[in-house]
């Protein structure tokens, strides 16, 4: 009678034993389930940190637009207001593309030949110190890169249909000839042009050592003209529909 008192005893112990340890295991795998791995957390709040900021940048264009729209239906009673403020925006938009003069602080360069010794003795480096076309092209990319907001060569605006050729002697800058020496001006924050122009990186250092004559100075009012040439356009059309 003990032993099977005893047998039913060990029984029933290790069907307890049982069910404890298998609620466990189900507890652990339901526990898991609510939480996430480090780097499922980041990605997941990555994700609705990208999604915050598109919605917000989303919301700030809709009531832009929405204020825009607001005035246009008001007909007569913003009419004004709304006739200055498409003004103000042709305004900007031409003096971005060139065709207003425009001033502001900047920094002036000249460029000149750093022989004129051309006709008495030549040879091969004579070419080196000589400004080029490609040298006039590789001097404006740094001024854009540097954040320049307009320039200019001997007075000829820069627009981004502008061209540089090479005319002989001379250098051909919206069709109109012009000669060394080159002055180009550009307009934006005077420290960070020049900074960034006379920077052993820069362009001009390389025009330094092919003995190019380099002269910088800051200005805190510079005046360029407008771009002179008829802006007109044969074969670009605006695309309708999708």
């Amino acid at each position: 009678m003990k032993n099977n008192e005893a047998s039913l005893f060990v029984f029933i112990a290790s069907v307890i034993i049982g069910i404890l340890i298998s609620l466990n295991i189900n507890f652990n795998r339901t526990y898991n389930r609510f939480f996430l791995s480090t780097k499922e957390y980041q990605d997941a709040y990555n994700d609705r940190t990208k999604l915050r900021n598109e919605v917000s940048n989303l919301q700030d264009e809709y009531e832009e637009l929405s204020s825009k729209l607001l005035k246009y239906e008001y007909g007569d009673k913003n009419y004004y207001s709304v006739i200055g403020e498409l003004k103000d925006e042709l305004y900007k938009n031409k003096m971005i593309t060139g065709q207003l003069d425009v001033e502001g602080e900047g920094i002036k360069l000249t460029l000149n030949d750093g022989s004129n010794d051309f006709y008495d003795s030549y040879d091969e480096s004579i070419l080196d110190r000589i400004v080029h076309n490609y040298d006039i092209f590789y001097v404006i990319n740094d001024l854009r890169n540097a954040g320049a907001e307009a320039i200019s060569i001997n007075g000829q605006r820069v627009i981004d249909r502008t061209e540089v050729y090479c005319d002989g002697p001379l250098l051909r800058v919206n069709g109109v000839k012009i000669a060394a020496p080159f002055y180009i001006n550009a307009i934006g924050k005077k420290e960070v042009l020049k900074n960034y122009m006379l920077s052993d990186e820069g362009y001009l250092n390389y025009l330094k050592i092919r003995q190019i004559y380099v002269y910088l100075e800051e200005a805190d009012n510079i005046k360029i003209q407008a771009y002179t040439n008829v802006i007109d356009k044969q074969y670009i059309a605006e695309v309708k529909g999708n």
